[in-house]
C-alpha cells in the first residue's frame, strides 16, 4: 500500500482554484437586510454592516425552481440562522475544553462541553426561524416542522442519546397554525420540512479545531420517511451514477462505478473520504490498495458531502475530493449533505447499519467491518418503525417525495473550514464589537454561494453573548428553592417565556410527545435519560417546575 494514499485533511490541505464573482452589499442592501430580519436581529443586539456573497457555481440544474423560498426573508432567514447559531457556539463554547488542565479533560466533560453547545446551536437557529415565521404578512405565511435531525430518546450502543437539537416534530411558525397542525391548513400558509444538525463536528467545536459548523435545510418536499438515528454507510459521487446495490458490490466494484460516473479511466484517479475511526480501516486499506486515495478527517463528516466533486477543490497531489465509498457516519449528516449534493447534480446511496456493534470496544477493525449489519433487535425495530425494513439501500428519494421542490441549506462556519478555505470562523472583536460569520448555501437550483458577514453589536459583544444563552445557563445556576421563582419569572415574560420553550423542547424532546401545540410529558422517560447520563437531576427539577407553572403547555403526563 502506498502511504501517500491516506492523508489528514488538517496536514494535506485542500485548496480552491476557482474563480468566483462578488457581489458587495450597498448600503441601501444592508438597511433593507436589517429591516427584513430586524426582529431576529433586535433579539441579540445586532445589525449586518456589511456582506460580501461569493459565487461558487451558477450552475442551474433545471430541474426546480426556489418555490416559496423566491420569498427572500424566508430564504434569508435559513443564511442567518446558519449564521446566528455559528455566532452563538463561538462565543459561548468554542474552544471550551481548552481552559481545562489536560488531566481534567475527561470523557465526561467533553461530553458536557458538547452539550452546552449543541444546546446553544439549537437554541439560536431555532429563535430566528420562530422569529421569521412568526412575522410574516398573511399570503406568504409558512409553517416549518423539524423532520431530519440528530437526537433520539435512547441510541442504540454505548451513546446516552438525548443530545440538545431542534427535534423530529417542532414547529416554528404562527401560533394559530401551530394549533391546528395536522389538521387543513389554510391554503395561503406553505408548509416546510426542515433538516439539521444543528452542529457538524462537535468534538471539534469544544476543541477549535477547523472544520465545525452549523447546518440546516428548508424543502417544500413532503418527506416519506423518518431516518432512524443510527449509523448510515454512504457512497457519494459529485456527479450522478446509476444506483446499485451496496451488499451485491464491493468496494473496488462500488470505485468503479463511482469513476465512471467522472468518465475516468481508472478508479486509481479517485479519493475517497472518511472520518478516522477504525471501522474503516479494512475499507481504506482495500481502496489504498486498488490506488484510490483515502483523505481523513478526526470528526465531521457532513461538509465533505456537500463539497464533494466541486472542480475547484483540490489536494497537493492534484485530486479533488471525489467520493465517499463504504464511510459510515451519522444519519442526519447523511441526509443533510447529501440534499445539496444531489441539487449540485451528485448522487448517493445510503444503508442503515448497526451501531451498536460499530461502536463495541471488544471488536478489532476488521470484525467491526465484518459485523456492520449484525443488527439487535432494538435496532430492527427502528429499522421497521422507519419503513426501511424493505429497503436494504436508499436514495435521497426514498427520504424525501420530490428532492428538487424549492429548497435551500445553509453551514456556518464555526472554526476555520479546511474544505473551502475562504470559509474563516467566527471572528468577535470585543474592543470594536464587531463579529464576521461566514455561511456556505446552496440551493435548489443547484447553485453555490458563500456569505461572508460582518455585524455590529449595538451595545457590546458581552451583552451579545448573553442575549445568545440558553436559559438552561441560568438555570444551573440558581438554587433549589430559588429555580421555580427564576422559571416563573421567565414565564411571565412574553419573549423569554417563548425562549424557555424553545429551549424546553430542544432539552427534554425525549420525554415529550408533541400533540398539535400541546405536549405529552413521559416521566418514565425522564428517568431513564437521568440513569443513562443525558439528563441529570436539575432537569428532573426544572421539568417539574415547569410543569406546574405553564399547565397550558401540557395535554396529559403519564403519571
Amino acid at each position: 500500500m502506498d502511504s501517500s494514499l491516506r492523508k489528514n485533511i488538517a496536514e494535506q490541505r485542500l485548496s480552491y482554484l476557482g474563480k468566483y464573482d462578488e457581489m458587495v452589499f450597498d448600503q441601501d442592501r444592508i438597511i433593507e437586510f436589517n429591516h427584513r430580519h430586524k426582529t431576529a436581529l433586535i433579539s441579540y443586539e445586532l445589525s449586518l454592516i456589511s456582506c460580501r456573497i461569493l459565487n461558487l457555481s451558477d450552475k442551474v440544474n433545471n430541474r426546480s425552481n426556489l418555490g416559496v423560498l423566491r420569498n427572500r426573508k424566508v430564504r434569508q432567514s435559513v443564511v442567518l440562522s446558519a449564521a446566528l447559531a455559528a455566532i452563538g457556539v463561538s462565543l459561548h463554547g468554542r474552544g471550551a475544553l481548552n481552559k481545562f488542565a489536560k488531566e481534567q479533560q475527561t470523557g465526561d466533560l467533553s461530553e458536557r462541553l458538547k452539550r452546552d453547545n449543541d444546546r446553544t446551536a439549537a437554541q439560536v437557529m431555532s429563535e430566528v426561524l420562530q422569529a421569521t415565521t412568526e412575522t410574516l404578512p398573511m399570503g406568504e405565511e409558512v409553517l416549518i416542522e423539524s423532520t431530519i435531525t440528530e437526537g433520539v430518546r435512547i441510541k442504540p450502543g454505548k451513546e446516552a442519546g438525548g443530545n440538545p437539537t431542534i427535534a423530529v416534530g417542532a414547529l416554528f411558525g404562527k401560533e394559530k397554525h401551530c394549533d391546528i397542525y395536522g389538521l387543513d391548513m389554510p391554503k395561503n400558509v406553505t408548509q416546510l420540512c426542515m433538516g439539521n444538525d444543528v452542529i457538524d463536528g462537535t468534538g471539534k467545536s469544544i476543541k477549535g479545531l477547523h472544520s465545525s459548523l452549523t447546518a440546516l435545510f428548508l424543502t417544500e418536499s413532503n418527506l416519506k420517511r423518518h431516518l432512524p438515528d443510527i449509523y448510515v454507510q454512504r457512497w457519494m459521487s459529485g456527479k450522478y451514477f446509476p444506483k446499485f446495490n451496496p451488499r451485491e458490490t464491493d468496494l473496488i466494484g462500488a470505485a468503479k462505478v463511482i469513476a465512471e460516473s467522472y468518465n475516468f479511466s481508472d478508479i486509481g484517479k479517485l479519493s475517497a473520504f472518511f472520518l478516522d475511526r477504525p471501522r474503516h480501516y479494512p475499507a481504506m486499506d482495500a481502496l489504498n490498495n486498488a490506488g484510490v486515495s483515502t483523505p481523513f478527517d478526526k470528526d465531521g463528516d457532513l461538509m465533505p458531502a456537500v463539497v464533494i466533486g466541486m472542480d475547484e477543490l483540490r489536494f497537493p497531489d492534484e485530486r479533488g475530493l471525489t467520493s465517499m465509498i463504504g464511510e459510515i457516519g451519522g444519519s442526519a449528516e447523511w441526509a443533510v449533505g447529501v440534499l445539496p449534493l444531489v441539487w449540485r447534480g451528485g448522487q448517493a446511496i445510503g444503508m442503515l447499519t448497526s451501531q451498536s456493534s460499530l461502536s463495541r470496544k471488544d471488536l478489532d477493525p476488521e470484525k467491526k467491518w465484518k459485523q456492520r449489519f449484525n443488527f439487535t433487535e432494538e435496532e430492527f425495530m427502528l429499522i421497521q418503525d422507519a419503513r426501511f425494513e424493505r429497503k436494504p439501500y436508499f436514495t435521497i428519494w426514498d427520504i424525501l417525495d420530490d428532492p428538487f421542490a424549492g429548497g435551500i441549506s445553509a453551514f456556518g462556519a464555526i472554526t476555520d473550514n479546511y474544505y473551502l478555505p475562504f470559509m474563516t470562523g467566527v471572528v468577535a472583536n470585543a474592543e470594536t464589537g464587531k463579529i464576521t460569520a461566514n455561511v456556505l448555501v446552496v440551493n435548489s437550483l443547484g447553485m453555490v454561494e458563500c456569505w461572508l458577514m460582518e455585524y455590529k453589536c449595538n451595545t457590546n459583544v458581552a451583552t451579545t453573548t448573553k442575549l445568545m444563552a440558553s436559559p438552561k445557563e441560568e438555570l444551573e445556576k440558581v438554587s433549589d428553592a430559588e429555580l421555580e421563582k427564576v422559571i416563573g419569572k421567565m414565564l411571565d415574560d412574553e419573549h423569554a417565556s417563548k425562549r424557555f420553550r424553545i429551549f424546553f423542547n430542544n432539552e427534554y424532546y425525549p420525554a415529550v410527545i408533541p400533540v398539535q401545540n400541546k405536549m405529552v410529558l413521559l416521566h418514565h422517560a425522564v428517568d431513564s435519560l437521568i440513569e443513562r447520563g443525558a439528563l441529570n437531576e436539575c432537569d428532573r427539577k426544572i421539568i417539574a417546575a415547569t410543569e406546574r407553572l405553564a399547565r397550558g403547555w401540557f395535554t396529559s403526563s403519564d403519571k
